[in-house]
């Protein structure tokens, strides 16, 4: 008949199996490593094969002396390279697992310094727009003056990406002082709340030249002081 378990027991049994399992296959591996070593070991110690030439004259005890003398050189030089075979295959496991302290610190990369060309014309960009006759703070002052309210609406929708994000976002990753960059970051995010200031100035029902000059001359208050921000970006000499 069939022998039924408590059903308790088959699931301890498939545990313990599996762990017995597991433990066969670690013995494996490590044994095939040792043995691998061994033989390693083994082939540099190898005797090279004896070429022997019949001498009548010499004694045959003398042959045997020698012939031992041999076989036991090899058999400590084998029994000495076998410790060093296993060291050195503990040291190439070692050497494989990089130490902390040489890992790259993503955290801190370094940066080569731009040169003054590159900063001169980031900062020219935003110059341009501030004090140009043809850049966008005259072209809004002329919208305002003529009261040109869709024309103002309609430019200040899309220029915040052209002033803030396009050129301002460029010369804001030269900056490499960290409270610097924050500084920037302030005066750039203050520039968007300025032409939301000046295009509800200009809103239907809502268009108001006294607010639009108020925040156009805060437009131009705060990319002054985002220029004055480029002395500080170190340059390559």
């Amino acid at each position: 008949g069939r022998l039924d378990l408590p059903a308790i027991i088959v699931p301890r049994m498939k545990v313990y199996a599996a762990k017995i399992f597991h433990l066969s296959e670690v013995l494996l591996v490590l044994g095939a490593s040792v043995l691998l070593t061994t033989i390693s070991a083994f082939s540099f110690a190898s005797p090279k094969p004896i070429k022997t030439k019949l001498n009548t004259c010499t004694p045959k005890s003398n042959n045997n002396e020698n012939l031992e003398s041999s076989v036991s050189n090899k058999r400590r030089d084998f029994l000495k390279r076998v410790p060093s075979a296993l060291l050195g295959l503990a040291t190439v496991t070692t050497l494989t697992k990089v130490p902390p302290s040489l890992a790259l610190d993503a955290s801190s990369p370094v940066e080569e310094l731009p040169t003054k060309q590159v900063v001169t014309a980031s900062f020219d960009a935003i110059r341009y727009e501030l004090l140009d006759p043809n850049g966008g703070v005259s072209y809004m002052q002329g919208r305002i003056d003529q009261q040109d309210w869709d024309g103002l609406l309609e430019f200040t929708k899309t220029y915040d990406l052209e002033l803030r994000k396009k050129r301002m976002g460029t010369a804001k990753k030269l900056f490499q002082d960290k409270d610097i960059k924050s500084k920037a970051t302030e005066y750039a995010n203050a520039v968007t709340f300025d032409l939301i200031g000046i295009n509800r100035s200009s809103r239907k029902g809502q268009e108001n030249v006294e607010f639009a000059n108020k925040y156009l001359e805060e437009l131009r208050g705060d990319v002054t002081k985002f220029l004055s921000l480029e002395d500080t970006i170190q340059v390559q000499s």
